[in-house]
């Protein structure tokens, strides 16, 4: 079973609204073990869309859209839809939606009339109620046999429609399911060269996201458990080919396998942080349990802090400048004399340069490491956090002194 999903009205494309509608679709048909053939968005123009929807049909069993049912002459979705599959003939007023609109309107007659192509349908259309909203959805099947499933544009009703009534109508292929290896220090590049890319059963497929690259493992079988060996090959693979550099092959963040190390271990984290102003603490703070773990986090953004918190030296910061690796050592040193913490955290930088140094210490023993990151402030700030975290697992797994080049 093939699909295309469409995301229907000229204010996305305009940028106006960001369309989260697809992304949930894609979602559910990957549930349903139907492949997603393409997503587009479309304005609300007739040819367009009638054109597009003409292309879809004989080619693909499902054309899954929202957006564009509403009362306004710029709703055009159902229109195109029905021209497509040549249904025009059919179309009458349906009771029970117009009796729906009327609810809706709390008897209003006016309001419903005004709204009253909502509930205009073909007579072999399936309606599919909308308890959230005045547009009901439909199937519609053309003579090529491709069925039309056209849902609201507001994600609420799109989301209660589909849950609640599209999956009635929705065959089920077969089951995929997927995992996520999140990989510390490599970039995409250098993580993607390092194992295929192109192998079928499991398929794994490379993105960046905030919290740095990710291998997806995606499995599609008729039963669990050959969803579950192919994703087990997918896992053991990526372990082979990239370990030390797989942070977690669960769906956590990385944040909270830093967590559960130090849980382990009865150990605590402590972060002096310059140019990443409290990212790493708030980071960690914000999984469930940090309170085990960490009780002193510092920002010590000012010269003047640095000396006064962390005993960084006037001199030292005069000879070196505050972005060197010498004042980053007397960070680290400074911190675990205030805290004595197992693991102390420290930065310092120049977020419009990129230039940052990342410094650990972990039981007496200090790691520092020149990064040159490249983005806007907020996103050097982003990444100097991912990378210290990302290095301070490897440094408590005992990983890190042979991938220092990293």
């Amino acid at each position: 079973m093939r699909a295309q999903i469409f995301s229907i009205g000229t204010e996305i494309l305009l940028g106006n609204i960001v369309d989260t509608n697809s992304q949930f679709i894609a979602q559910r048909l990957m549930e349903f073990g139907i492949d997603l053939y393409k997503m587009e968005t479309i304005g609300d123009n007739p040819k367009r869309l009638f054109d597009a929807f003409k292309a879809c049909d004989g080619e693909v069993d499902y054309v899954i859209t929202s957006g564009g049912l509403g009362p306004t002459p710029d709703d055009i979705t159902k229109e195109m839809a029905i021209k497509v599959c040549e249904l025009e003939n059919e179309v009458e007023l349906d009771q029970k939606s117009f009796h729906a609109l009327l609810s809706f309107f709390n008897g209003d007659e006016e309001s419903a009339q005004s709204n009253i192509k909502q509930a205009m349908f073909p007579k072999s259309a399936i309606i599919l109620e909308n308890t959230v909203g005045t547009a009901p959805g439909c199937i519609l099947t053309s003579k090529k046999g491709t069925k039309y499933i056209l849902m609201p544009g507001p994600p609420n009703e799109m989301k209660n429609m589909f849950n609640e009534e599209v999956v009635k109508y929705i065959t089920k292929e077969a089951i995929i399911e997927s995992k996520i290896a999140k990989i510390g220090l490599l970039g995409e590049w250098d993580m993607a060269r390092r194992i295929d890319l192109d192998r079928i059963e499991p398929t794994i497929s490379p993105y960046i996201t905030d919290e740095g690259p990710i291998l997806r493992i995606t499995a599609k079988a008729d039963d669990k458990s050959e969803v579950q060996r192919q994703l087990q090959i997918g896992v053991d693979l990526i372990n082979k080919k990239l370990s030390p550099y797989v942070i977690t092959t669960e769906d956590i963040r990385k944040e909270e396998v830093l967590i559960n190390l130090l849980r382990d271990r009865s150990e605590k984290v402590s972060t002096a942080e310059s140019i990443t102003g409290g990212l790493i603490a708030s980071s960690i703070i914000d999984i469930p349990g940090a309170s085990d773990v960490i009780d002193q986090a510092y920002v010590t953004y000012a010269n003047e802090v640095k000396e006064k918190i962390l005993n960084v030296s006037r001199e030292t910061i005069k000879e070196y400048s505050v972005v060197s690796e010498e004042v980053l050592i007397q960070m680290l040193d400074g911190l675990y004399e205030r805290t004595k913490a197992n693991l102390c955290l420290a930065t310092t930088g120049y977020a419009h340069t990129g230039q940052v140094w990342i410094g650990i210490m972990y039981n007496g023993k200090k790691y520092t490491k020149l990064l040159q990151l490249n983005g806007d402030r907020n996103r050097v700030r982003l990444r100097a956090k991912m990378k210290i975290i990302d290095t301070a697992i490897l440094v408590m797994r005992g990983e890190y002194e042979n991938n220092i080049s990293i």
